[in-house]
């Protein structure tokens, strides 16, 4: 039996210019699917450590992560929307074609899932062995933000810890924990200036509420989100919120491509008000039936500009603690 699934590289190449103008979308690519086996599995990492501060870097509003994989050190998109390891075809090209798992993009072309073997994967004290990762086409990414991208690190490589993304210091900060879900290291401390939001784990994707204008939403918190993503079905009373300025195409793995609309939100509630923010709005049904949930839309980098995300697989919460 074969599995038919639908999941986009939310890596949402859209951004402004000084002068307000789009500085350049050169196409969002689409193209991988879900591998139930890989979903499945939790990594378990390795290493001599209970804190560990890891450097970061922004390229646009992509957050990079230097790793080694098998020998080759290059550059890794830490991407909470890739439910893996992804890594990118150009530079392993080791791999087999998995008959049982085809994937399509977000047009509903079909393509071959590609699966490789890693040895050995670190990211500066930490390490993981014999694991599984999808391989698919990054070049796109690569050409658009002008950088050598050797994959992605995804969610399912941090679910045995706790995670802190604070861009303002350019850190990812993994903490190892407890069964309940309590740092080794040294417990959390609150601050006034926090939010917390429990969320949902659907097949690797951070489901949590938010709202716009008191209009409840699913919201998945992907951090590979250069803008916010909304659905194109929602009530009329969340786009009275949005003011719209032109059209763009997003294009699929398999050249075919799909209208999507482009402009400005008000704001919008996820813990602290993400206010007069870039949006891009789509159809998202069929990302919603390959997460096996409804998914109203996408926060990412907009939401990290804010403060510093915690994320705690084991308790499921987010914690948000706005930058002064």
């Amino acid at each position: 039996m074969k599995f038919w699934r639908l999941i986009p590289i939310l890596l949402l190449s859209f951004s402004l210019s000084a002068e307000g103008e789009d500085a350049g979308f050169a196409g969002l690519e689409i193209s991988y699917g879900y591998n139930r086996r890989l979903i499945a599995q939790r990594p378990v990492p390795k290493g001599d450590f209970k804190k560990l501060v890891i450097p970061v870097k922004r390229v646009g509003n992509l957050i990079i992560v230097e790793a080694t994989v098998d020998g080759i050190r290059g550059n890794f998109i830490f991407d909470t929307g890739a439910p893996y390891l992804v890594l990118n075809a150009t530079y392993f090209r080791d791999y087999e074609e998995d008959n049982q798992h085809m994937a399509t993009d977000v047009n509903g072309n079909v393509v071959p899932q590609k699966i490789t073997k890693v040895e050995r994967l670190k990211v500066l004290g930490m390490h993981y062995e014999n694991l599984e990762a999808d391989v698919s086409d990054l070049s796109a990414i690569e050409n658009r933000r002008g950088i050598q991208i050797l994959g992605l690190l995804g969610v399912n490589l941090f679910m045995r810890m706790e995670i802190e993304l604070d861009m303002r210091n350019e850190q990812l900060i993994v903490y190892r924990v407890d069964r309940e879900g309590r740092r080794l290291e040294a417990p959390y401390l609150a601050t006034e200036k926090e939010f917390r939001k429990t969320f949902s784990l659907e097949n690797n994707a951070i489901i949590a509420q938010g709202s716009i204008d008191s209009l409840a939403l699913d919201l998945c918190f992907d951090t590979g989100a250069e803008a916010l993503l909304l659905d194109n079905d929602l009530p009329a009373k969340a786009y009275e919120q949005m003011r719209i300025t032109r059209t763009i195409e997003l294009n699929g793995a398999g050249g075919s491509s799909a209208e999507v609309l482009v402009g400005a939100i008000r704001k919008l509630e996820f813990g602290p008000d993400l206010e007069n923010c870039q949006i891009m709005i789509a159809d998202l049904e069929e990302i919603g039936r390959a997460y096996g949930h409804p998914v109203d839309g996408f926060v990412g980098y907009d939401l990290l500009r804010k403060g510093s995300v915690c994320i705690n697989f084991k308790t499921q919460e987010l914690i948000i603690n706005v930058y002064p």
